[in-house]
């Protein structure tokens, strides 16, 4: 397996909700939302794989696809 960008944000992903559990506060998004999210980013990155061959433009695709959703989630969440 090659690591790809999409495989590094989804590793922050857990580690990220792991500590979360740790702490008394409200957890940012239930259990089933995590799982969905993870499964979405599983498949995106499997796709990126089988469209494309090369890994240098399988970085640079994957590093856009997560600047605009990040985008896009800061502008849905700032309305």
């Amino acid at each position: 397996m090659k690591l790809t960008p999409l495989n590094i944000t989804l590793a922050v992903i857990l580690v990220w909700v792991i500590s979360e559990w740790q702490t008394d506060q409200d957890l940012v998004f239930s259990l089933g939302w995590l799982v969905l999210w993870l499964v979405v980013i599983g498949l995106v990155d499997l796709a990126f794989r089988i469209i494309f061959k090369d890994l240098k433009k399988i970085w640079f695709l994957q590093i856009a696809f997560i600047l605009i959703v990040g985008m896009l989630m800061i502008i849905l969440k700032l309305q």
